[in-house]
């Protein structure tokens, strides 16, 4: 093993804990998607959603950051999480941030690159893999459609794009992992691999594309897009209403808590306990000059 790979060990260690991960949610090997959104929260893990912007054309300052705060025996725990980036990227460093939370990191950044990572990177990597397509199901899938056979060495390069299309769409994972799990399972041969992982697969024009939007258009585009989505979950953001209600922050708090969100308090049904005017001033305090 060099320094930039993991062991069989470690491998297999890390399939038994997305497994084991999995269960906590019930639904054995099917798809994960969207749903780990929902486990996120269960974890009492809190989501931001933050647009950032680059400056240049150079790749994202980060993909998601996991943060753990701990004051008075209390943890709290965010995820940020980079909406600049394409949707299945965003479910995919998800995956790989929760690596971090249960190796109980403090603080973590993510960025998705090609670059040589360490270890402890390519461990979270794999985990985020097996968590949202494990190797079992994987395996499955390629011998439904080959006659029993893990490996596709003699078939064409335009099947395969189609296969990994199909993946795409119904687990979400992006389309470089998807082309990584099938070296890793020995299902594809080295060549077959570079000439994959090299196929432009983001442009409308590009035959990949193309394909993909006739396997299922409107889960595709999705996760070909970049929702530049801000704020937090609703859940979280009622709370931040009760506290509000319940007189434990004032006015001011509140509004400049919402502003961060581009939210109102109109939007939350509370004005009738608040004077217009003073909404008024308020919001002007904290309006961007």
């Amino acid at each position: 093993m060099d320094n930039n790979s993991l062991s069989s060990k470690q491998i297999y260690e890390l399939s038994e804990m997305a497994k084991e991960k999995r269960r906590e949610l019930d639904i054995g090997t099917a798809p994960m998607g969207d749903n780990i959104l929902k486990f996120i929260r269960e974890k009492g893990i809190k989501l931001i959603y933050v647009p950032i912007e680059n400056s240049n054309n150079e790749e994202l300052f980060f993909s998601a950051v996991y943060v753990c705060l701990k004051e008075d025996n209390i943890k709290a725990k965010f995820i940020g999480l980079n909406t600049n980036d394409y949707y299945d990227n965003q479910i995919f460093a998800l995956g790989h941030e929760l690596y971090h939370y249960y190796e109980e990191s403090s603080v973590h950044l993510c960025r998705i690159s090609n670059d040589k990572q360490t270890i402890r990177e390519l461990k979270a990597n794999r985990f985020a893999a097996e968590f949202l397509l494990p190797t079992d199901k994987l395996e499955k899938e390629i011998k439904e459609v080959n006659e029993g056979v893990i490996q596709l060495y003699k078939w064409k390069h335009s099947t395969l794009i189609r296969l990994i299309a199909r993946l795409h769409c119904e687990y979400r994972l992006p389309y470089k992992a998807i082309v990584k799990r099938l070296m890793e399972i020995g299902a594809i041969t080295r060549e077959q691999y570079r000439e994959l992982y090299n196929e432009p697969t983001r442009n409308k024009n590009d035959e990949y594309y193309i394909i993909g939007l006739n396997i299922n258009p409107e889960i595709f585009k999705l996760l070909n897009s970049k929702n530049m989505k801000k704020g937090v979950c609703g859940s979280d953001l009622e709370t931040v209403v009760r506290n509000y209600e319940d007189g434990i922050i004032s006015l001011t708090d509140f509004i400049e808590s919402l502003e961060m969100f581009d939210k109102k308090i109109q939007d939350f049904g509370v004005v009738e306990s608040v004077d217009i005017k003073d909404i008024a001033e308020m919001e002007e305090m904290f309006e961007v000059k």
